[in-house]
C-alpha cells in the first residue's frame, strides 16, 4: 500500500506490527503522518462544561455571558483546540479552499468520538448538523456532513440565505455576537419532546449553536447539547 500523507505528501508508513496482527483491533486506515498528527492539539485536561475549552474555571467568561443571557448552556464537547496553527491551516484548505477529500482526515475519529459521548443504547436522541447552505452554494459541499458521513443525521435546521449574506469567518467577535438569527425549522413537528444533539465542525463564540438551540426549544426539544470538532 502506498499512499501519501494528505497534508504534507510524504508517504505513509504502514508497517504492521505483530502485536496488532495477533490482536482482535480492526485495521485503521491512515490519511496523514504521524509527524503532522502530532502538530494537532486535542484537548485534554480540565475543561469548561459549558463549551469544552481548556479551562481551569468550572465555567468560562463566554459561558457565564450565555447563562446571563438566560440560554441553557450547550454541554458541547469538542476534540481539538482550534487556536492552534495546524488546526486553522486545516480549515483553510478543507473548508475555505474546497479540499473535499481532506474529511477523511478527522472523519473516522470524530464520529467515533460523538458515538463515544452519545451511545445510543443509553441515550436516545437526534443528530442535527448545522447547515450553512451559502457555504455549500459556493463551495459544493456541507463540511459538517462531511465529517459525520456515517451517521445517521436529521436535516431539520437549514439556513435562510437573505438573512446569511456574509460568512461567519469574515466577522469580528462583536459582529458574530449581533447575527440575527440565521435559520428556518423545517420540521417543527419532530423536534418536540426530543434530545437533540447538534453536530458543527468550529466553535467560536458559540453564536450559531445557540442560534439553533433557541429555535429548537421553541419548537418543543426537550433537551439540547452540542459537539464539535473544535473549540
Amino acid at each position: 500500500m502506498n499512499r501519501k500523507c494528505l497534508l504534507c505528501k510524504r508517504d505513509l508508513d504502514y508497517s504492521l506490527s505483530l502485536a496488532w496482527i495477533f490482536s482482535s483491533d480492526p485495521f485503521k486506515e491512515k490519511f496523514i503522518c504521524d509527524d503532522c498528527q502530532s502538530r494537532f492539539q486535542r484537548i485534554d485536561g480540565p475543561v469548561c462544561k459549558g463549551c469544552g475549552r481548556m479551562c481551569a474555571s468550572q465555567y468560562c467568561a463566554d459561558c457565564m455571558r450565555w447563562q446571563k443571557m438566560g440560554k441553557p448552556l450547550l454541554d458541547n464537547q469538542a476534540l481539538y483546540c482550534y487556536h492552534n496553527e495546524a488546526m486553522r491551516d486545516y480549515f483553510e484548505q478543507y473548508k475555505f479552499a474546497g479540499d473535499y477529500y481532506l474529511r477523511k482526515v478527522f472523519q473516522a475519529e470524530f464520529q467515533q468520538f460523538i458515538q463515544q459521548k452519545y451511545p445510543q443504547r443509553k441515550w436516545k436522541y437526534c443528530i442535527i448538523p448545522v447547515d450553512q447552505q451559502t457555504m455549500v452554494s459556493e463551495r459544493g459541499f456541507n463540511q459538517v456532513k462531511g465529517l459525520t458521513a456515517n451517521l445517521k443525521t436529521e436535516q431539520w435546521l437549514v439556513m435562510d440565505d437573505d438573512r446569511h449574506q456574509v460568512k461567519q469567518s469574515h466577522k469580528n467577535r462583536v459582529e458574530r455576537m449581533q447575527t440575527q438569527q440565521p435559520f428556518i425549522l423545517q420540521s417543527p413537528a419532530k423536534v418536540k419532546n426530543q434530545f437533540v444533539v447538534l453536530i458543527d465542525d468550529i466553535y467560536t463564540t458559540g453564536r450559531t449553536l445557540y442560534h439553533a438551540q433557541d429555535l429548537l426549544l421553541k419548537a418543543g426539544a426537550a433537551e439540547i447539547r452540542s459537539v464539535t470538532l473544535a473549540r
